[in-house]
């Protein structure tokens, strides 16, 4: 965005501001699509955790985006927004099984990262399809603070737990439609996100009516001029062969998705002041 375009919204206005560049988050959202562009069914759940703003969301549907969601309120600023309930995925962590009847009962998609909930789920709720979170026991992530998908981390159910995980959908007759993981955020090397993958790939053979799986995100993005970044594009390359394999041995093309917050944001914004 150029400077005058920037100083004629402070006049505009007046400071300080908050401005947000429509045209690089299109640009990055059509960047992340391209390195996934020889996938047949990819879908792109922007993490609304990432920016709320109202505008910013209902840009993301008109790219074509949907929203990972991680509590009821981000739901319904989704709804506000004019996203479709199915096009909402809602992945919470230590809320109340009321909170999760009642985002289901929306015909959100549900997100389960517990052992207990997902019983407790199951057995009530036995026809509304559920999403399950892996925790793939992969250390990755910027740093340990923002590492979410080790053997500490409270997110997700242990890949270790997969047995018992097959047993409440068994004694339960729940539905299960899609596997899912996030091992954390500023993401740099792709071998160690690959790694991780191939945990869920193995995972989601257990379960054989999958519409999709969901790799998170977490990818590294320059917090200033110069700085690294995840290469998306060999990512890209790289993840669309393995996914492929996948499907070709499923018996079925599946939908692969993402849930890209900080790649698509965190370019977009000037804050501006007067000094």
């Amino acid at each position: 965005m150029k400077n005058e375009t920037l100083l004629n919204i402070v006049k505009e206005f007046g400071s300080p501001v908050y401005v947000y560049d429509a045209a690089k988050i299109e640009t990055q959202y059509k960047r992340l699509t391209s390195a996934f562009s020889k996938v047949k069914q990819l879908k792109i759940n922007y993490a609304v955790k990432a920016l709320s703003n109202i505008s910013v969301l209902k840009l993301m549907k008109k790219l074509g985006a949907c929203l990972d969601t991680v509590s009821i309120q981000e739901v319904k600023l989704g709804l506000v927004a004019g996203f479709n309930p199915q096009h909402i995925i809602y992945t919470p962590n230590g809320v109340s099984i009321e909170e999760i009847e009642t985002v289901a009962k929306l015909g959100v998609q549900i997100n389960i990262d517990n052992l207990s909930i997902l019983e407790q789920f199951g057995t009530k709720y036995p026809n509304i399809p559920v999403c399950i979170r892996i925790n793939p026991h992969v250390m990755a992530g910027g740093n340990t603070n923002i590492s979410v998908g080790h053997i500490d981390s409270k997110f997700g159910i242990s890949i270790h737990q997969v047995p018992h995980i097959l047993r409440i959908v068994e004694n339960t007759g729940m539905q299960i439609n899609g596997i899912h993981m996030h091992t954390g955020s500023d993401i740099l090397d792709i071998d160690v996100f690959l790694y991780a993958s191939e945990i869920l790939f193995e995972t989601a053979k257990n379960f054989k009516n999958l519409e999709f799986i969901d790799f998170g995100s977490g990818f590294k993005v320059p917090y200033k001029e110069g700085d690294i970044e995840t290469d998306i594009e060999e990512f890209g390359e790289k993840l669309t062969v393995r996914f492929k394999t996948f499907c070709k041995n499923y018996g079925k093309e599946i939908t692969l998705a993402f849930e890209p917050g900080k790649f698509l944001v965190s370019e977009a914004g000037y804050f501006l002041t007067k000094v």
